[in-house]
């Protein structure tokens, strides 16, 4: 019997030592502690009809930050309801790893190793030296972002639904924007449930600071920890260079994308100041905020193609934000211009990018089209009825699959009328997405300590 025992601590011990491994397990604890709380019955409004397999779909969207709805924010939940989803929300954006860290490093307590190389993991940092000073910052980024969204936000709110219903839609939005969540409290607005933010399509103030609020989340911490220490160092590590030049280029050319797509579509009765501020925050939204102003489902097939693309992108590493990351996109590219003009190193801002970072790219890269290709044919054959019935495309529900997995949220096929095995099989991609494949195949994964020092013989194999 004791024998028994410390085998299985063994095995325990084995299992969890992974860093992988415990930031799945922390984000699968969320999610199931979130979907608990959601099917309570005080967290939803009386007379809404709300399963627990729509709690489950709601705290998984809410914890991988995707957006995702098969039932309106506002107008489905409680205020015991809404906060649950806000605190979902924080924690799947930042991490639980990230805020346990957070907490230990502002009450004095010391981060053990173990809990050091997890939020290393998590945050995205790239020493243990630095990852004390990254979190402090991450808490004065967030809250800081957070505070200053909400204010701008109840400027433009306040006039619309009042004082009370205008901060707590500002503050709401804000945290949802910042983490990239796409969740809001819009469903009573003139636009009706699951109207997102098309009621205020027209407003500035609204959508130019939820775009930065995104922006500013989807960087990625290390990015601005650069930005703050580059007037003493005079320098940025190649990371934060390439995000902010590729963030800014993404910007520009989704902006003039969008309107030259839906200039006669979707935007044909705006002016061309709505025009351009509509374009700016689709393509700002497009990014894994899931947000939006326009009609998705009236969208041309060139604009949703496109969207898919930017979708996938994502944003930065280390960020609040979903999809491959911007960085292993460009890393696959260059890979690929090297290739063409036959050098043998990758270089990327006069920088040598390692073949071990290289692989592990490419990885994520196929691991991502993989899941999405595989969600897109399941939901082929699930949706059947609602594209016979011309109701949605094939296209749409490729849209909703990538969305799904870039943990974007946005949708043109309209997740409430998907049916349930649609819904059962996207909740597993909305996961992946947010914990990432690989992390998730490493997390199960048993260390071969064998395959060590061993020498394979080259495969001759012809590729073109």
């Amino acid at each position: 019997m004791l024998y028994a025992r410390t085998r299985t601590d063994k095995i325990i011990y084995s299992f969890l030592a992974h860093p992988g491994r415990l930031i799945v397990l922390s984000f699968l604890f969320v999610i199931l502690l979130g979907s608990f709380l959601l099917y309570l019955p005080f967290a939803t409004k009386e007379g809404v009809g709300f399963t627990y397999f729509d709690a489950l779909f709601t705290a998984t969207s809410a914890t991988c930050v995707t957006g995702l709805i098969v039932a309106d924010t506002q107008t489905t939940f409680t205020v015991f309801g809404k906060i649950v989803l806000i605190c979902l929300i924080k924690i799947g954006g930042l991490g639980l790893v990230t805020i346990t860290s957070m907490f230990m490093t502002f009450t004095g307590r010391m981060i053990g190793l173990k809990t050091r190389r997890l939020a290393l993991e998590s945050a995205g940092s790239f020493s243990y030296s630095e990852l004390p000073i990254l979190l402090k910052f991450i808490f004065g980024v967030t809250f800081g972002c957070e505070a200053l969204g909400a204010v701008f936000l109840s400027i433009a709110y306040v006039p619309i639904f009042g004082m009370k219903q205008g901060i707590i839609k500002a503050t709401f939005q804000s945290i949802s924007a910042f983490c990239n969540a796409g969740f809001d409290l819009m469903g009573d607005s003139a636009g009706g449930p699951y109207s997102s933010l098309s009621s205020v399509y027209d407003n500035p103030l609204a959508l130019i600071t939820t775009s930065c609020l995104i922006l500013f989340g989807g960087l990625g911490f290390i990015v601005w920890v650069d930005i703050a220490s580059y007037a003493k160092k005079r320098s940025i590590r190649p990371h934060s260079r390439i995000m902010l030049k590729a963030t800014l280029l993404l910007l520009v050319i989704g902006t003039v994308l969008v309107l030259i797509f839906e200039w006669n579509n979707t935007l044909a009765d705006q002016p061309f100041g709505v025009k351009l501020l509509s374009s700016m925050f689709q393509s700002v939204t497009y990014r894994t905020a899931g947000f939006n102003s326009i009609d998705l489902a009236a969208m041309t097939p060139a604009s949703k193609t496109f969207a898919i693309v930017l979708m996938f992108i994502g944003a930065g590493a280390g960020s609040t934000g979903g999809g491959i990351k911007v960085t292993v996109f460009l890393i696959v590219l260059y890979m690929m211009i090297s290739e063409f003009k036959g050098e043998e190193d990758v270089l990327v801002s006069k920088s040598r990018i390692s073949m071990k970072l290289c692989h592990r790219a490419v990885a994520i890269f196929i691991s991502g089209i993989t899941v999405v290709l595989l969600l897109s044919i399941i939901l082929f054959i699930t949706e059947a009825p609602l594209i016979e019935a011309g109701k949605i495309t094939h296209l749409d529900l490729v849209f909703e699959s990538v969305s799904a997995f870039a943990t974007v949220g946005v949708t043109s096929a309209g997740t409430p009328q998907l049916s349930s095995w649609g819904h059962l099989f996207i909740i597993p991609a909305m996961f992946l997405g947010r914990v990432g494949p690989i992390t998730f195949a490493l997390s199960a994964y048993k260390d071969n300590k064998s395959r060590i020092n061993k020498v394979y013989p080259d495969a001759k194999i012809n590729i073109g």
